[in-house]
């Protein structure tokens, strides 16, 4: 909990200084201009999902969630990234999502009647997530007061679990016995999708509403993914800084089954423009 209120507390100052520098400051023009000449933008995302993960295998079926505070307190690496470039009315974009979500557990039990002998089991888990996005773009409308691109493309996702588990037996407190076992699976697709993004002023101010959309259909009956994304934002000389609410959810199939993700929760981003 600890962790999370940090984070939440880091959005809302990070926020707040947004607001406070883009106060008195000289009106920037958040709507991009379409010309011949090449633009670029890169964007730094911190997104913190809560995810509700759904496991079926033939008739069974079983759900876990996961809070906000859940997934900041097991969090390993991470890396959110979003790219694009236009010329004109064409552009391309890529957006990656990667994380690794951290877990262990261990218990030991004592052989009756032999309290120097006893069993130890215990197991690290880490499953990766990747989750790429590339699309061509095309800007569909554009006035002072509106902006939207089409998109489609591709998302690559993989997800990838690992496990560390050892069992030893102990006798007066010494190993005589110890197994360890890495097992390891990974479930990938890659799903056309097709969407829209933009964005929409406020007023005549530097704010703006981001928005995107998109949904895409695997080779699979059972393979599909949706991302949806609205916020608030503002503009500056170099870029804007936006706080929005993102939500993703897409399928794997596996070995024994299928499993449906579902992450959603608050981002925060700075975009640079070159």
């Amino acid at each position: 909990m600890k962790i999370t209120n940090q984070f939440i507390q880091s959005f809302i100052a990070l926020f707040a200084l947004a607001f406070a520098a883009g106060v008195g400051a000289q009106t920037v023009n958040p709507m991009p201009k379409v010309s011949d000449d090449w633009r670029f933008s890169v964007s730094i995302n911190a997104w913190a999902p809560e995810s509700w993960t759904t496991t079926t295998a033939g008739k069974l079926s079983k759900s876990t969630y996961s809070s906000i505070s859940d997934n900041l307190n097991s969090a390993g690496g991470f890396a959110q990234l979003t790219g694009e470039a236009h010329k004109g009315n064409w552009g391309v974009m890529a957006d990656l999502v990667y994380w690794q979500m951290l877990g262990s557990g261990s218990k030991t039990r004592y052989v009756p009647s032999r309290d120097d002998a006893s069993l130890y089991a215990g197991v690290n888990g880490k499953d990766t997530q990747t989750i790429l996005t590339m699309a061509a773009t095309y800007t569909a409308y554009n006035s002072s007061s509106l902006y939207l691109d089409g998109l489609a493309g591709v998302r690559y996702i993989t997800s990838t679990t690992t496990l560390d588990a050892t069992a030893k037996l102990a006798l007066d407190g010494t190993t005589v016995a110890s197994a360890t076992k890495y097992p390891s699976a990974t479930n990938q697709t890659m799903d056309p999708v097709i969407g829209f993004k933009g964005r929409a002023r406020i007023a005549d101010t530097s704010w703006f509403v981001p928005f995107y959309a998109d949904i895409g259909k695997g080779p699979s009956s059972n393979n599909g993914t949706w991302q949806t994304l609205i916020g608030i934002g503002n503009a500056y000389s170099w870029g804007d800084v936006t706080l929005a609410y993102r939500a993703m959810g897409f399928h794997l199939n596996g070995a024994v089954g299928k499993t449906n993700y579902t992450n959603a929760g608050p981002q925060l981003s700075a975009t640079f423009n070159f």
